[in-house]
């Protein structure tokens, strides 16, 4: 981190700062949750920090004298700030939640989330606050070019994308850029009708279709009946299979990701590992091993 940046750790473009959810609005929206879907939170950001191995050291260093004489010099560190953007249709505590935790564990000091066009759902604001991210806002779609455009002053940083939002065709190059989005359908699969907790799952997913194939169907909104069975899902294009009782290894290739009964409020996002949130350094030089060399 360089302290000659204009905007230091903690600080943010003036838009950010205008658009800031005031504490008050984080703490009305953790009660409303409730105990039970912050339970529900909570299980799912377990999982994600296991998945994801754990908070990472601030900085590593090595050196490895390899083949071929080679001498090589590796550094690894956090970025100076990510910038998390979503627009009003993203709606998912637990897609959140895995866009955030790996940043977190990357080390990262300075996180933001961003949405876009519309006010905070609770349970978003609410899974932030579990995740220990306090700076939160909400801004006009108007506004984002200019926000890009400022948030080198911070550093060298990256924006990760959750949903359809656009971004302008042009972005700083110390700005890295990470999306991270769905078509939004899910399959279910399982004999039993309560192989999984529908209200975990529709809580943690309430912009995602489910189909529910193998049982009757839940009769709510975003819940409809399908044809065909586990073998036939490669087909369906589905974002997730929940699978009951368990998911095999041949189900893997169905799906980016299959769960299993009580993984319903946990998700994984494999474009966003810890690594793409840290600074990758190497040097190399020629080992000195060899009599002619001092």
């Amino acid at each position: 981190m360089n302290p000659s940046f204009a905007l230091a750790a903690g600080q943010w473009p003036e838009a950010m700062e205008q658009g800031r959810v005031a504490d008050e609005v984080f703490a009305a929206a953790y009660a409303r949750t409730g105990d039970g879907r912050r339970a529900w939170i909570k299980t799912g950001l377990a999982a994600v920090y296991a998945a994801v191995g754990g908070p990472r050291p601030v900085l590593t260093q090595r050196r490895d004298s390899l083949g071929h004489d080679l001498l090589l010099t590796t550094e690894d560190l956090p970025l100076d700030f990510v910038v998390v953007v979503c627009g009003r249709d993203f709606l998912s505590p637990a897609r959140l939640a895995a866009a955030v935790v790996p940043v977190l564990c990357a080390r990262v000091p300075d996180v933001a989330v961003v949405r876009l066009g519309a006010s905070w759902p609770g349970p978003l604001l609410t899974a932030l606050e579990l995740c220990g991210v306090e700076m939160a806002c909400r801004l006009p779609v108007r506004v984002l070019p200019g926000l890009l455009s400022e948030l080198p002053a911070k550093g060298r940083g990256a924006v990760v994308v959750l949903g359809e939002t656009a971004l302008p065709p042009r972005l700083p190059l110390s700005l890295a850029v990470h999306s991270a989005r769905i078509a939004g359908r899910a399959g279910v699969f399982g004999p039993g009708e309560t192989d999984f907790d529908i209200a975990a799952l529709t809580f943690a997913h309430p912009d995602m279709a489910f189909v529910r194939h193998d049982a009757p169907c839940p009769d709510l909104p975003a819940w409809t009946s399908g044809q065909g069975g586990l073998a036939d899902a490669a087909g369906c294009g589905y974002d997730a299979l929940y699978v009951a009782p368990q998911p095999d290894l041949s189900d893997l290739a169905a799906a980016p990701l299959v769960l299993g009964p009580g993984r319903e409020t946990f998700w994984l996002w494999p474009q966003l590992p810890c690594e793409a949130f840290r600074i990758h350094r190497l040097g190399a030089a020629v080992a000195p091993s060899r009599p002619d060399i001092a």
